[in-house]
């Protein structure tokens, strides 16, 4: 209001005050101010070079046509790092309308755990949904689509790569006296020696801004912290979609450089048709889910679509059992209902019937109802033979055991060996943080003198040492679901792949959640939970479960111990957590898969 172009009903560009650069008379950064500058006519105006917005998907729709269309630029930042410099930020901010000192005494794990009205923040903000609306893995895609579509993306910690692409993309000369000032001033562009240096803002990142009263120094909050962690957990879909930005932020540097041609140039699709896009975003989403599959072509075959009704005939369950994770109590719940399983058991010589050339299925304990199957399918060998025998191949024929679960570690090899089109499996899993896994799997096998995996070497060493770097093995999840080896390095298309096959393929169970998880299971297995014998194995595994007060003295019937617990963000904590870095995000993605998996379960979970 103070230079007096604000009730103005038309376009006016004025200098605001004693600087070298012109403005409007609109404010394009709230959904009001962009309805006033759309009815203003300010793109049709071509009075401006550049608008700045908070609101993408509104500017997107109403201030844009099809005669004037727009090219969408954009900063973007790590959301934990985001919302640590605005609690600082507001904290001191006493311009700003938003003002929050009431945070100066909070500790920033306190702040986390309050209502916070912008959770997902960018994600929210690209479908154009409100604060009030929970945002899911349909809306993430629509949003992935969005910035891959019709972004140039730069980075907080690329800033000088980031604004030499804007540059690029804004036909600015940096050859000319004017923009060399102006780079210079704000610290981009070749550096005099002792002249201009980065100084650390917001949380340890390297900022060249000058904007003092915007920029403000606070603590940095390290990753795998418990303030880091409890901060992610708040913002799920916004750190996938962060991760997301990273890898096309690389791709797109050729892209950007290209735009010297304009042939070229259009590889990347202005954003013209943005408010055509937002019309109905549910749209790009199912098309998305609808497109050719990216997962290999005999596990999209060889098992069946989670969506896919449970009760269908044509498939065997198949169990994937991750380590530690609660699925030798799994299997044991099953037999205690009288379940026929194919795992290991039923080729362990001391039964007698590993030799046989048939395929036969027998109780392997007296006092147990539950039976298994002469064949080994917990090694590639153990796969081969039990497939020579005719495992599952022939299925229909009656001189063949009836086989209810297959349970087994080795995912791709066992679907691509055991499993056809004809006769398909149906995936199911229970799943646990991988630090925790980790630990587990340690104390675990430091006195496990019975399995084949004991290791004698861990039994003299503590946490912190054992933890302090690889010991064989990393990233378990993830390697096991795309199939590569302990040595090949992993990348973020491994882990979207690895994400993939999960959300298509798997119905997930969470340990943490074993009871709902275990109800779930039950309803994909045909299970009737009102029968006696059912509800009282329920009861006693379940409760077994959460009571975690076993020996491991000697080996026992769960599987099952007590152990000391790492500490969140201690140095093993954040030591596991960066070597299982990819198993850590794709749990998270199992995470938020549990949860909207409660809809095909609706009506029948506990």
């Amino acid at each position: 209001p103070r230079y007096g172009h604000d009730q103005s009903d038309e376009i006016v560009v004025f200098r605001p005050g004693d600087v070298n650069w012109n403005t409007v008379n609109v404010d394009t950064t709230i959904r009001p101010g962009i309805m006033r500058a759309a009815k203003m006519g300010l793109v049709q105006s071509h009075t401006t070079d550049l608008i700045f917005t908070m609101e993408p998907q509104v500017a997107g729709e109403h201030l844009y046509d099809e005669e004037n269309k727009a090219r969408f630029v954009s900063l973007f930042r790590h959301p934990v790092g985001r919302a640590v410099s605005m609690f600082y930020y507001l904290q001191t901010a006493t311009w700003e309308k938003t003002y929050r000192p009431e945070w100066k005494d909070m500790s920033i794990i306190e702040w986390a755990n309050l209502p916070n009205a912008e959770e997902d923040y960018m994600v929210h903000k690209l479908v154009g949904k409100s604060f009030g609306e929970k945002v899911d893995e349909t809306d993430l895609i629509v949003a992935k689509e969005l910035v891959r579509q019709r972004f140039i993306v730069g980075l907080m910690d690329e800033m000088e790569e980031s604004v030499r692409r804007f540059n690029i993309v804004l036909g600015v000369d940096e050859s000319k006296e004017r923009s060399q000032q102006c780079m210079k001033e704000f610290g981009f562009g070749p550096k005099e020696e002792n002249n201009i240096s980065a100084v650390e803002s917001d949380g340890g990142e390297k900022s060249n801004a000058t904007d003092k009263k915007n920029s403000n120094k606070h603590p940095k909050v390290e990753e795998f912290s418990p303030e880091f962690e409890a901060i992610a957990s708040r913002n799920p879909m916004d750190m996938l979609l962060y991760q997301y930005i990273l890898r096309l932020f690389d791709e797109q540097k050729e892209i950007v450089d290209s735009y010297f041609s304009e042939e070229e140039a259009e590889h990347l699709l202005p954003a013209g048709d943005i408010h055509e896009f937002f019309e109905d975003p549910r749209e790009e989403a199912v098309a998305k889910k609808k497109a050719v599959s990216l997962l290999p072509k005999e596990i999209d075959a060889n098992l069946m679509d989670v969506t896919n009704p449970f009760s269908d005939g044509s498939s065997t369950a198949f169990f994937w059992h991750v380590p530690k994770c609660g699925g030798t109590t799994l299997q044991r719940l099953y037999w205690c209902m009288g379940f026929t399983l194919a795992n290991e058991v039923g080729a362990n010589p001391k039964f007698g019937y590993n030799e046989r050339d048939d395929l036969i299925a027998f109780r392997p304990w007296d006092n147990n109802p539950g039976q298994v199957v002469n064949v080994d399918v917990s090694s590639h060998e153990g796969i081969m033979n039990a497939k020579k025998k005719g495992f599952l191949v022939n299925s229909l024929d009656p001189s063949h055991p009836h086989v209810d679960l297959i349970s087994t570690t080795e995912f791709q090899f066992a679907s691509m060996m055991l499993y056809t089109p004809e006769h398909q499996g149906r995936m199911f899993a229970l799943f646990r943080h991988p630090v925790d896994r980790a630990v587990s799997k340690f104390f675990y096998l430091r006195k496990a003198k019975w399995e084949p995996t004991y290791n004698e070497r861990w039994a003299g060493m503590s946490l912190d040492e054992w933890a302090s770097r690889e010991r064989g093995e990393n990233n378990w999840m993830v390697r096991q679901l795309i199939s590569k080896s302990n040595q090949e390095p992993l990348t973020s298309k491994d882990l979207e792949l690895a994400k993939e096959i999960i959300r298509t393929k798997f119905v997930v169970g969470l340990m943490d959640q074993f009871e709902e998880s275990v109800h779930r299971f039950n309803f994909l297995l045909g299970v009737d939970e009102s029968d006696a014998q059912n509800n009282q194995c329920i009861n006693e595994y379940t409760a077994n479960e959460k009571s975690k007060s076993i020996s491991t003295t000697d080996k026992n019937t769960w599987n099952s111990y007590s152990h000391p617990e790492v500490t969140q963000g201690s140095a093993a904590w954040r030591s596991l957590h960066a070597i299982n870095y990819y198993d850590v995000l794709l749990y998270r993605y199992i995470r938020e898969q549990f949860w909207e998996q409660e809809a095909l379960f609706r009506g029948v979970s506990s």
